[in-house]
Parts: C-alpha cells; structure tokens; sequence
C-alpha cells in the first residue's frame, strides 16, 4: 500500500484535471462546486466538511481513505460536517470496492465500530439510528 502524499491535491495525485469549479457547465450544483475545489487543494487544506463531502460522494479514494484513517483511528465518530460518525457510517455502508486498495482499512472497519458504539448516548445515538440500530438507551426484549 502506498502512502499519500497531503501537500499534494487530487487533481495532482491522480493526474486528472476537474476542471473550473466556477463554471457552471463544469459544476452545475453547490455539492459539485464544493468537490471541485477540494480536488484542487492539497490535501492537508481540506477542512472536516470537504472531506465528509468527498466521502459522501466517494470521491478521491483511495487518497481520502488515507487522510481520513487517522482521524477515524483517534475518534471514530469523527465528524464529516454533518453528524458524529457520519464518516464512518458512510464508510460501513460503502461498496466493496473501495477497500480494494486499503484491504487493512476495511480490516479495521470492524474495530473503528465497536468502538464507536461504546462511546455515551448523546454522542452516539445519530450514529446509530444511520445503520438502523436501536439507541443506546433502548429496552432489549
């Protein structure tokens, strides 16, 4: 598995030009904008909210995946700008075959989970109700 490079931006990494994220041809949505944009930063640059975008989007893999790991590692529910663990919910639900070039990754998903679910109520509970599970809180029968 090779290692990213983050002082580069996607656009660098993967040789493929995007485009003008101004233009409205090229970028007919706010979202498309955004991820436009983030192709064109280094990586380092991408705030919290441009990297759940691109995740949302599954965009920039396997690059993201290796500038998202960390901050999964250190708190799984990290926070993507939309809810505590909305990354790795994505993350869990995603196809397959994104793992392809991060088999360890996928290997860990399983961890980043349980430890996710151990965390309070109160910071868990979107979390939950994204993969359909019962709150934290809730009776089991």
């Amino acid at each position: 598995m090779s290692q990213t490079d983050f002082s580069l931006s996607l656009e660098q990494l993967t040789g493929f030009d995007v485009g003008d994220p101004e233009d409205p041809e090229n970028a007919p949505t706010p979202l498309v904008q955004n991820i436009l944009r983030s192709w064109k930063k280094p990586l380092c640059q991408l705030t919290d909210c441009e990297i759940g975008d691109l995740i949302i989007q599954h965009d920039g893999y396997p690059h993201v995946l290796d500038l998202v790991w960390p901050k999964l590692q250190a708190n799984p529910l990290f926070e993507g700008g939309h809810y505590p663990g909305d990354v790795l919910s994505l993350l869990i639900r995603a196809e397959p075959e994104i793992w392809d070039d991060r088999p360890d990754y996928q290997a860990e998903l399983g961890t980043l989970y349980q430890r996710a679910l151990k965390r309070p109520a109160d910071e868990n509970d979107t979390f939950r109700e994204t993969l359909n599970l019962p709150s934290s809180g809730a009776a089991v029968n």
